[in-house]
C-alpha cells in the first residue's frame, strides 16, 4: 500500500490540509462509510513519510479489522474510497480558495432562483472588488467578462433587447484577454527561436501586431508591454529596449508579478544579446541594474530557482565587478535551487573567483561541476580554457582545445552560428598556445604581424557568446612571449 496512488497523494498534504481532510472525511454530508474514515486514521499515524513496513496492505487491514481473515478486496475497496474522497476534498478546497469562481456561481444561483436583490448586492459588492485591484491583466479581463456575462443574462429576460452596452464590455474584455495571453505565447515562442533550434508556426502573430499598432494608445499597459518586447526580439532596436523601460517605470503596478519576471526576463536577452553578439559593453550595467531591480522586487524568485537563471544572474553581477551583490544573491537563494545545487554553487564561486583572478582556485572549484544541461557544460569548457592559457597551462590547453571539438561535433543542440564562432575561438587560442611556444619567432616584426593575422581573425569571428571574442581581442593585445 505505500507505493500506492493514495499514499502518494496523501504525502502531497500539509499538515492543515491533512487535519481538514480528516474533518471532509468524518462529514456524513460527503462520507458515510466509516470504514473509511478508520483507514484514514490508521494512515495518520504514519503521515507525512509514509515509509513504515506497517504500511502493507496485510498490516493495515490487521489494524483496520483484528478478527478478521485478509480480504484484499475489502481492503482496495475502502482504499478507493478513501482516494476518490481525498480528491474530492482537493477540488471543493480549490473552489473555497477561489473568491471568483465561489462569486460568479452563487451569482448564478441568485438568478436562477430570482432572489434579485440578493443577486444585484453581490454583484455590486464583488464588482467593486475587482476594480479596487490595479493589477489588470489576463486574470482580471477573463472576471471582468464572466461579469458582463453574467450581467447580460440577469437582464435579458427582464428587458429584452436592451443593455447592449454589455455586449461591447464583453468582447473588449475577452479581446483583451486573448490579447494578453497571445502577447506572452508569441514573445516566449519568438526568444526560443532567437535561442534554440526549434521553429514555431506564429498563426495570427502578423494581424495581431498590425491591429495593436493602430490601437496602441488605447491598449492597457500590459498589452504594450508585450508589444513592445515582440518589436524588441524582432529588430533589437535599443530605441524599443528604453521605450519598455518608460512602460514599465510608470504601470508596472497593473502588471502582475509574471508579468513583471517576463519583463525582466526579455529585456535581460537583450542586453545579454547586445553583449554576446554585437559584443557591446555599455547594456552590461543595465543588465545588472535589471538584476537588481528584479532583486529588490523579489520577481527574481518565482518558486523554486532553475539553475540556468541562478548562473546568470551572478554572471550579470560579477561581469560588472559587483561581487558583493553576487555572493549576497548566492547566500539568499542557494537553498531554492530546484537541481544542480552543488555543481551551481561551484560552478558561482568558481566564477567569481576566476573573474578576480584567482585562477587556482577558479580551476579547482570549476573541476568539481557536472552539469547535464550543454550550455553550462560549453562555458565551463570555455573558462577553465582560458585558465589553462593564462596561466601558462599548455598540455592542458591543447587537450582542452581537442576535448572541445569533439563536444561541438557530438553536441547537435548547439546552432550552426554559435558552433562557427567557438570553433574560431578554439583555432585562435590554438594559435595563441603554440606562438607562446613558438621558438622560431623571436623578432618583434614577426611577432607582431602574426599578432595582426589574429587579431583580424577574432574581429571577423561572428559572435561573442560568453564573452569569448574579447577575451581573445584582450588577449591578442595584451600579448607577451
Amino acid at each position: 500500500m505505500y507505493k500506492s496512488k493514495l499514499i502518494q497523494l496523501l504525502k502531497s498534504f500539509s499538515q492543515s490540509e491533512f487535519k481538514q481532510l480528516r474533518e471532509f472525511t468524518a462529514s456524513p454530508y460527503f462520507n458515510k462509510n466509516k470504514n473509511v474514515i478508520s483507514l484514514l486514521e490508521v494512515l495518520r499515524k504514519y503521515y507525512p513519510d509514509f515509509d513504515n513496513k506497517k504500511l502493507e496492505s496485510e498490516e493495515v487491514f490487521k489494524e483496520l479489522f483484528p478478527n478478521e481473515k485478509y480480504d484484499y478486496f475489502k481492503i482496495k475497496n475502502i482504499s478507493s474510497d478513501l482516494l476518490a474522497i481525498s480528491k474530492e476534498f482537493l477540488k471543493i478546497s480549490y473552489f473555497q480558495k477561489n473568491d471568483h469562481l465561489n462569486n460568479k456561481f452563487l451569482l448564478e444561483q441568485f438568478r436562477d432562483r430570482n432572489l434579485d436583490k440578493m443577486h444585484e448586492q453581490l454583484f455590486r459588492s464583488y464588482n467593486d472588488t475587482l476594480n479596487s485591484d490595479p493589477v489588470r491583466d489576463e486574470i482580471y479581463f477573463l472576471k471582468m467578462s464572466d461579469m458582463s456575462k453574467e450581467l447580460k443574462s440577469f437582464y435579458s429576460p427582464k428587458n429584452p433587447n436592451s443593455d447592449f452596452e454589455l455586449f461591447q464590455d464583453q468582447l473588449d474584455n475577452e479581446l483583451n484577454h486573448f490579447l494578453i495571453n497571445a502577447l506572452e505565447l508569441y514573445t516566449t515562442m519568438l526568444h526560443e527561436i532567437k535561442q534554440n533550434n526549434c521553429s514555431f508556426d506564429l498563426k495570427m502573430f502578423d494581424e495581431v501586431m498590425v491591429y495593436l499598432e493602430k490601437n496602441l494608445n488605447t491598449l492597457t499597459p500590459v498589452i504594450q508591454m508585450y508589444y513592445y518586447i515582440a518589436l524588441l526580439l524582432i529588430n533589437n532596436d535599443q530605441n524599443i529596449f528604453f521605450k519598455l523601460k518608460d512602460i514599465f517605470k510608470n504601470h508596472s503596478g497593473s502588471l502582475n508579478d509574471y508579468h513583471k519576471y517576463m519583463y525582466y526576463l526579455h529585456m535581460s536577452g537583450f542586453c545579454a544579446e547586445m553583449f554576446n553578439i554585437y559584443c557591446r559593453k555599455d547594456f552590461m550595467k543595465e543588465h545588472f541594474y535589471l538584476s537588481k531591480e528584479s532583486f529588490d522586487n523579489g520577481t527574481i524568485l518565482m518558486g523554486k530557482i532553475m539553475y540556468l537563471d541562478f548562473l546568470n544572474y551572478v554572471k550579470i553581477a560579477v561581469r560588472v565587478g559587483e561581487f558583493e551583490w553576487a555572493e549576497n544573491y548566492i547566500g539568499q537563494y542557494k537553498d531554492f535551487l530546484n537541481e544542480e545545487k552543488e555543481s551551481t554553487l561551484n560552478f558561482c564561486y568558481g566564477y567569481i573567483e576566476f573573474i578576480k583572478g584567482n585562477r587556482s582556485k577558479a580551476l579547482e572549484l570549476l573541476s568539481k561541476t557536472n552539469f547535464p544541461n550543454y550550455i553550462i557544460k560549453l562555458q565551463v569548457k570555455i573558462i577553465m580554457l582560458q585558465i589553462f592559457y593564462e596561466e601558462g597551462f599548455y598540455d592542458q590547453a591543447a587537450a582542452g582545445i581537442d576535448s572541445f571539438r569533439h563536444f561541438l561535433s557530438r553536441e547537435k543542440s548547439i546552432k550552426d552560428n554559435y558552433k562557427e564562432s567557438f570553433s574560431d575561438f578554439l583555432k585562435i587560442t590554438g594559435d595563441l598556445v603554440r606562438l607562446r611556444q613558438s621558438v622560431h619567432i623571436n623578432n618583434k616584426k614577426q611577432l607582431e604581424s602574426e599578432l595582426n593575422r589574429l587579431r583580424h581573425a577574432a574581429d571577423r569571428s561572428s559572435q561573442n557568446q560568453f564573452g569569448i571574442k574579447l577575451w581573445l581581442v584582450d588577449m591578442i593585445n595584451n600579448f607577451k612571449k
